[in-house]
C-alpha cells in the first residue's frame, strides 16, 4: 500500500515526516526522568537513584513483553480510533503521575506506559513503512524510525532540564501531555478517514494469550530486579535475590513449555534453529555491553567538564546527529548489497574510536568542544550497528516467524541494556573502592603533598571570608570531593580501557571467524570421505 492510500492527497511528503517526528516525541520524552532528572526524581519520590533506573527498565520491559499482545489490538481496531484511545490513556497516566509522589505508583504507570507506547509505535512504524517501496521498506523504515526516535531524545532532555531548573518536578508530566497534542492532532488531520493499516485479518480479542503475557512479563521483571539490585544486596547472600532468581527460572520454564505446546505461540522458538538469528542475538548482546551505560560519561561531564543539564542536552545533539548519519549510511550500503561484515566492522571501529578518544580526554582537562567528535562517533556506531544487526536477524528467518524474531530481539535488547547498566554500577562500586584505598595509602605516604593541597584549600576559603572553623570544615569536604572525583575519573578510565579491549576482540572475531570456518570445512572435506 502506498502513502497515497494512507494520507490525504494534499499532504506533501515533508509534512508526513514532520508529523511522524512530532508523534514520536512523547515516546522519547518518557526517558527524560532518567536522562536528565534522575536526582530530581529520586528526591521527589523519596527513593534511591537505582529505583528510578528500575522504573526506566520497567518501561523497556513492558515494551519487550507486550509486543505480541499489542499487535493483536493493533490488528483488531481501526487505526484512527486506536490512536485516539492511546493518546487519551497517555494523558490520563501522566495526570496520575502529576498528582502523586508514590514510587510504587510510578512503577505501575511506567509499565502501563511502556505497553501504551507500543500503540504509538505500531501506528507510526506502519506509516513509515508505507512511505517506501516494498523492496526497500524494511531497511528504510527501520532507519527512519530509529533515526527519528533517537534524535528526539536530546531535545526532550533539554526541555526536561528547563523544567527541572525552574519548576517543581511533577510539572514535567504536564509538559508531556502538551507534547503529545501537536503530533496527535496533525496525524488525525492528514490521515484519510477510513484508512486501514492492518496486514492480517481481524482476529477476535477473546483469543488473546494473556497467560503467556503474564508469565513472560513477570519473568522479565524478576530478571531486571536481580540484575539491577543484585550487587546492592550482595547477590545470593541475600534471600530476596535468591528467591527472585528461583522464581525467574521457574516462570521462564513455564513460559517456554507453554510456547512449545501452543499451536499459535506467543513467541515461536523455532527461530533459534536459524544460524543467522543466533548470530544476530550474540552481536546484539555484545553491542549493548560495549555501548555501555551513559552514566559513565555523565559522571565525567558533571565532575570534570562541569557541564550543567542544559549544556549536556545541547552536546548530546551531536550524538543524535551521529545516529542519524550512521543509520542513513547503513541503510544506503545495505540496499546496495554491501557485505554486512564490513558494516559491522565499521560500526565497531567507530565505537572503538569513541572509547579511545575518551581515554585520551580523561587524562587531560577537557573542554566542551573536545566532546563533539567522541559523542558523534558513539552515535554513529549506535545507528550503524543497531540497524544492521536488526536487519540481519529479522531477514535471517522465514517471513512467517519474522515477527517473533523482532519480539525476541526487543527482549534481548532489554536484557542486555539492563545487564550492562548493572555491570557499570558493579564496576563503579568496586573500582572506586580500589582507587579510594590506593589514595588513602598514598595520602599517608606523601604528607608534604597533602599538606600543600590542604594549605591551598584553606587559604582559598579564608580569602573568601570564611572563619578559621569554617575553613577547617571546608578543607575536609573539598579534599574528600577531590578524592571522589579522582576515583570516578580512574574508574571511567578502567571502564573504557576494558571495553576497548573487548571491542578489538569482537572486530577480530568478525573478520577472522568466517574465514576460519571456511578453511576448516575445506580441510574436513579432504579428510572425511563422503
Amino acid at each position: 500500500m502506498s502513502s497515497n492510500t494512507v494520507f490525504k492527497s494534499w499532504v506533501p511528503n515533508w509534512l508526513v515526516l514532520v508529523v511522524i517526528f512530532l508523534a514520536l516525541v512523547p515516546i522519547a520524552s518518557v526517558l527524560g526522568i532518567y536522562m536528565s532528572g534522575i536526582n530530581s526524581a529520586a528526591s521527589y519520590y523519596g527513593a534511591d537513584a537505582t529505583d528510578i533506573q528500575y522504573s526506566v527498565i520497567i518501561f523497556y520491559l513492558a515494551i519487550a513483553s507486550a509486543f505480541p499482545l499489542e499487535r493483536r489490538f493493533f490488528d483488531y481496531f481501526a487505526p484512527k480510533p486506536y490512536f485516539v484511545a492511546c493518546a487519551i490513556i497517555y494523558v490520563v497516566l501522566n495526570l496520575i503521575l502529576y498528582s502523586t509522589n508514590s514510587i510504587a505508583i510510578l512503577f505501575i504507570i511506567r509499565f502501563l506506559g511502556g505497553m501504551l507506547s507500543l500503540g504509538f509505535i505500531g501506528v507510526i512504524f506502519t506509516l513509515i513503512f508505507r512511505q517506501f517501496s516494498q523492496q526497500r521498506s524494511r531497511v528504510l523504515g527501520y532507519a527512519t524510525f530509529y533515526g527519528a526516535l533517537f534524535s528526539t531524545m536530546p531535545l526532550a532532555q533539554i526541555l526536561d532540564a528547563y523544567v527541572f531548573s525552574y519548576y517543581d518536578f511533577n510539572v514535567i508530566f504536564l509538559i508531556k501531555i502538551f507534547m503529545v497534542i501537536p503530533g496527535f492532532l496533525l496525524l488525525l488531520i492528514i490521515l484519510k478517514r477510513n484508512v486501514n493499516l492492518r496486514n492480517t485479518k481481524r482476529i477476535p480479542l477473546y483469543s488473546v494469550d494473556w497467560s503467556s503475557f503474564v508469565l513472560y512479563a513477570s519473568a522479565l521483571m524478576l530478571l531486571a530486579y536481580v540484575l539491577l539490585y543484585g550487587h546492592y544486596y550482595q547477590w545470593y547472600s541475600s534471600g530476596r535475590i535468591l528467591i527472585c532468581s528461583i522464581a525467574f527460572v521457574f516462570l521462564m520454564l513455564l513460559f517456554v513449555f507453554r510456547q512449545l505446546k501452543l499451536k499459535r505461540p506467543y513467541i515461536d522458538f523455532s527461530l533459534y534453529k536459524h544460524r543467522n538469528f543466533r548470530i544476530g542475538m550474540l552481536l546484539l548482546i555484545v553491542f549493548y555491553f560495549c555501548k555501555g551505560d551513559m552514566s559513565v560519561i555523565n559522571g565525567f561531564l558533571n565532575n570534570n567538564v562541569n557541564l550543567d543539564v542544559y549544556h549536556k542536552g545541547y552536546i548530546m545533539l551531536f550524538n543524535a546527529l551521529g545516529i542519524i548519519v550512521g543509520a542513513g549510511l547503513t541503510a544506503r550500503f545495505i540496499l546496495t548489497g554491501t557485505n554486512i561484515r564490513l558494516i559491522w566492522v565499521t560500526g565497531f571501529l567507530a565505537l572503538l574510536g569513541f572509547h579511545v578518544y575518551m581515554l585520551l580526554l580523561l587524562g587531560n582537562q577537557a573542554e566542551l568542544s573536545d566532546l563533539i567528535i567522541p559523542l558523534f562517533l558513539q552515535g554513529f556506531s549506535n545507528g550503524t550497528l543497531l540497524l544492521s544487526i536488526v536487519i540481519f536477524y529479522v531477514t535471517g528467518v522465514p517471513s512467517a516467524i519474522a515477527f517473533s524474531a523482532s519480539v525476541s530481539g526487543v527482549a534481548f535488547r532489554f536484557s542486555s541494556f539492563t545487564a550492562s547498566m548493572a555491570l557499570v554500577s558493579y564496576m563503579g562500586l568496586n573500582r572506586q573502592k580500589v582507587h579510594a584505598s590506593t589514595f588513602a595509602n598514598q595520602i599517608q605516604q606523601t604528607n608534604d603533598l597533602v599538606s600543600a593541597r590542604i594549605t591551598g584549600y584553606k587559604e582559598a576559603l579564608l580569602n573568601q571570608g570564611a572563619s578559621a572553623l569554617q575553613a577547617n570544615a571546608g578543607v575536609n569536604k573539598m579534599l574528600g570531593q577531590a578524592l571522589n572525583n579522582q576515583s570516578n575519573l580512574l574508574f571511567a578510565r578502567d571502564y573504557y580501557l576494558y571495553v576497548s579491549v573487548v571491542i578489538v576482540a569482537v572486530i577480530l572475531a568478525i573478520i577472522l571467524i568466517p574465514n576460519f570456518h571456511y578453511h576448516m570445512r575445506k580441510i574436513g572435506a579432504k579428510l572425511i570421505p563422503f
